[in-house]
């Protein structure tokens, strides 16, 4: 079969433009790939900046709980830190403060290592890492990404921020308990002495009237009554603010005072059960454990108007637990947005010596805060 001239043009001509119509198709796809790899990388870098974000979160969300230790807070963080990271089933961390550190558990030193300071008061006071467990391609900062740096920094300033807040509210509750203790002693050592001092001028001036009148002696004799009244309660008043000094072996005798005081001064029931004698021989974990158990009662008696209250420490091994259950009003469940400051400090006084707080109803009314906690050898 012949083609003419004009067949052969006509045929050259169909072949250029299909090849023109190939060359564009073929741009076309290199764009669709180009922009697909531009999209996936897009939507990889997106999901690590969540990664990123959650994490943030969650330290927030850890910082945020009512009575949390600085060292729960810090175990907390170290093993949220890994999740944040480009390659989380080989990522490892932890944070060293002064003697303390906090790991995860797979940590292992290795080459790939990201380190950020942790500042303290515009100190150094320790240092926070994050380490790959196997080699992956070179990035930003070895295999790091630039995020994972800049997360890096901000994760160890966040770290810093929370130690100086919890050293402030440690200031705070120490100097409200200097504050107490200095009122307490100035109750006692004051106040009931200038009471004791009327009391003794009042019984001097009631054998001077006594021969005189017999009514006015009587009303002497009262006021006399009223005042020694006075001084007993004022000397209860300095021995809740300022109980005396809990070492090992008065702990249990300051709190079997405390419900003795208890009893005296707002006339209702209140025993202290134990088995025996608990030794606490650090003086600020008893302090702590004395005013959960003070703020319970005063709690029970204020907004419970309970009548009785039990006391009671149980020891277990290296553990004990201090209960305090009382029969007033039926526990209403408060938010925790929404407790009153005792409540808050109850759980920061918990928190301070890592010990377990709850508050629930009674089985049968009233309310029973059980507090938990590790016994702590000497030394």
């Amino acid at each position: 079969m012949s083609y003419s001239k004009n067949d052969i043009e006509r045929l050259i001509k169909k072949i250029e433009r299909l090849n023109a119509q190939l060359l564009r198709l073929k741009k076309t796809e290199l764009r669709h790939k180009h922009t697909k790899i531009l999209l996936q990388k897009k939507t990889h870098a997106l999901g690590e900046r969540i990664k990123e974000l959650n994490c943030l979160y969650k330290i927030s969300h850890i910082v945020e709980k009512y009575g949390i230790s600085l060292e729960k807070i810090l175990n907390g963080i170290v093993k949220i830190i890994p999740n944040a990271w480009q390659y989380p089933d080989i990522t490892c961390a932890r944070i060293i403060l002064d003697d303390n550190a906090f790991y995860t558990d797979n940590f292992q030193v290795t080459p790939w290592r990201q380190s950020s300071n942790i500042y303290i008061k515009g100190k150094k006071a320790g240092y926070l890492e994050v380490y790959y467990l196997q080699e992956k391609p070179e990035s930003y900062e070895g295999p790091f990404l630039k995020e994972e740096r800049y997360l890096l920094d901000v994760i160890a300033k966040r770290i810093g921020e929370i130690i100086e807040r919890k050293l402030l509210e440690k200031q705070i509750l120490e100097i409200s308990e200097w504050e107490q203790k200095r009122i307490g002693q100035d109750l006692h050592d004051s106040l009931s002495q200038q009471l004791a001092g009327i009391a003794f001028l009042c019984k001097g001036l009631q054998k001077q009237i006594a021969s005189r009148s017999l009514q006015e002696s009587k009303e002497i004799e009262e006021i006399v009554h009223l005042i020694d009244d006075a001084i007993t309660k004022t000397k209860g008043f300095a021995r809740g603010l300022y109980p005396v000094r809990l070492e090992a072996h008065g702990f249990t005798t300051a709190i079997d005072d405390l419900a003795i005081n208890t009893e005296r001064l707002f006339g209702i029931v209140c025993k202290f059960e134990y088995n025996e004698p608990l030794l606490i021989h650090d003086n600020i974990m008893a302090t702590h454990l004395y005013r959960i158990t003070q703020e319970a009662i005063n709690n029970a008696i204020r907004h419970g108007k309970a009548k009785n209250i039990i006391i009671r420490l149980d020891k277990r091994e290296d553990e004990a637990t201090m209960t305090i259950q009382n029969d007033g009003k039926p526990f209403r469940k408060i938010p925790k947005n929404h407790q009153g400051m005792g409540i808050s400090i109850m759980r920061y006084r918990a928190g301070i010596i890592g010990a377990s707080l709850d508050i629930k109803k009674g089985t049968s009314g009233g309310t029973i805060v059980t507090c938990t906690f590790k016994i702590k050898e000497k030394g």
